[in-house]
C-alpha cells in the first residue's frame, strides 16, 4: 500500500489526534502491545512514520493520508526526517477526517 503523506511539496500531519488514535489508551482500536510493536518497527526503519489509520482508506477526492498526530507529538522529535521537514517549514497540518456515526 502506498501512502501520500508527502504531496504538494508538504508533509501532511493531522492537526489533532483522531477520535480513535492508537496513542489514546481508552480509545484505540487495537491492544497496547500491538501499538508498542508498531512503534518499535517504525523506529527501527529509517524514514518511517506512522500514518493515521483514519486516513488510510480515503477516497482520492478527499484530503489524503497524514502522519498520526499521536506519533508526531510523542516521537516526531526523534524522527530525523520529521525534524528536517519542520526545519524546512514543509509540515502542513490537516484536520482529522470526520468520525463516522
Amino acid at each position: 500500500m502506498t501512502h501520500n503523506i508527502f504531496r504538494d511539496g508538504k508533509v501532511h500531519v493531522l492537526s489533532e489526534e483522531c477520535a480513535t488514535c492508537i496513542f489514546k489508551p481508552h480509545e484505540r482500536p487495537v491492544v497496547g502491545a500491538r501499538v508498542a510493536e508498531l512503534v518499535r518497527g517504525t523506529i527501527a526503519k529509517d524514514g518511517s512514520t506512522v500514518v493515521c489509520h483514519s486516513t488510510l482508506f480515503v477516497d482520492e477526492g478527499e484530503q489524503g493520508n497524514a502522519v498520526c498526530r499521536g506519533w508526531f507529538d510523542r516521537l516526531g522529535q526523534k524522527d530525523n526526517l520529521m525534524m528536517l521537514a519542520e526545519h524546512m517549514n514543509i509540515v502542513e497540518f490537516q484536520k482529522p477526517p470526520e468520525k463516522e456515526e
